[in-house]
């Protein structure tokens, strides 16, 4: 049987001037331009976190399906902000190696997680905080993220697509002082975690983000995947009410599509 949202992302046809934005859950996100071209960022798709157990993968068991499994996905480029196995999936990242239309984007920590599973150096790029890449009509650009010890090489990214620019923060703590350049970018879109532990930003912090960065949709993620993980949506909610109204707060339900177009 084919996957229902496999389906819809495929078919999608994006028209000129906008960005299809899907939430598979956590911070997995998948997005598509008109061009046709299929990014996952940070997709968690199998149960590694509950399966694994190190120093940094917790047992944590997931508490929300997943929608696709990793052999359904059909993508151009895949990016991991960092090694944490909710964004880099042990499980997934070899089945998907297997395909040959799939590239992989991400962080200097990911580098070592590649070669422990045997991934071919020419299936995948490294990326740094300030380098910008090109592939075909998408631009991504790696930028600042404090995650702390826990993933000291961690990035955000920053997706541009024509005159669209989504920027998905990461795994990090809220330091705007060393945004300040992206806060002058025109950012239209942010998606940050709002789970406020390990580091990460809270409803506050990210509702004060997305007012920092002028941006003009904020899309919360990182929540409600593991009990131990935490956040409140509607914190964020009522804080982008009150630290910022200009903003458009959109909660996702999973699966969900939400085209943007300036």
């Amino acid at each position: 049987m084919v996957n229902k949202l496999i389906s819809q992302i495929r078919d999608l046809q994006v028209e000129p001037g906008s960005l299809a934005i899907f939430w598979l859950a956590q911070a997995g996100f998948v997005y598509k331009t008109p061009a046709g071209t299929i990014v996952y960022v940070d997709a968690y798709l199998s149960d590694c976190v509950h399966r694994m157990l190190s120093d940094v993968m917790y047992g944590f068991k997931r508490i929300t399906p997943s929608l696709i499994a990793p052999a359904e996905v059909e993508a151009d480029l895949v990016i991991c902000t960092h090694s944490h196995p909710d964004h880099f999936d042990y499980d997934a990242i070899p089945v998907l190696a297997h395909d040959p239309a799939i590239h992989f984007v991400a962080a200097p920590d990911c580098r070592a997680e590649f070669e422990k599973l045997g991934v071919p150096a020419e299936k995948y790029t490294i990326f740094h905080r300030g380098e910008t890449l090109t592939f075909g009509d998408v631009r991504l650009t790696g930028v600042y993220a404090d995650h702390g010890e826990l993933a000291p090489d961690a990035l955000g990214v920053i997706l541009q697509v024509g005159d669209v620019k989504v920027w998905q923060v990461g795994d990090t703590a809220y330091r705007p002082d060393m945004w300040q350049e992206i806060f002058g970018l025109g950012v239209d879109v942010i998606v940050p975690p709002i789970n406020g532990a390990f580091g990460n930003l809270d409803g506050v912090t990210a509702a004060k983000l997305a007012h920092d960065a002028g941006a003009k949709v904020a899309i919360p993620c990182h929540f409600w995947m593991f009990a131990e993980h935490g956040g409140n949506p509607a914190q964020f909610l009522d804080a982008c009410k009150e630290l910022a109204p200009e903003v458009k707060p959109l909660l996702m339900s999973h699966g969900e599509c939400f085209v943007y177009g300036k």
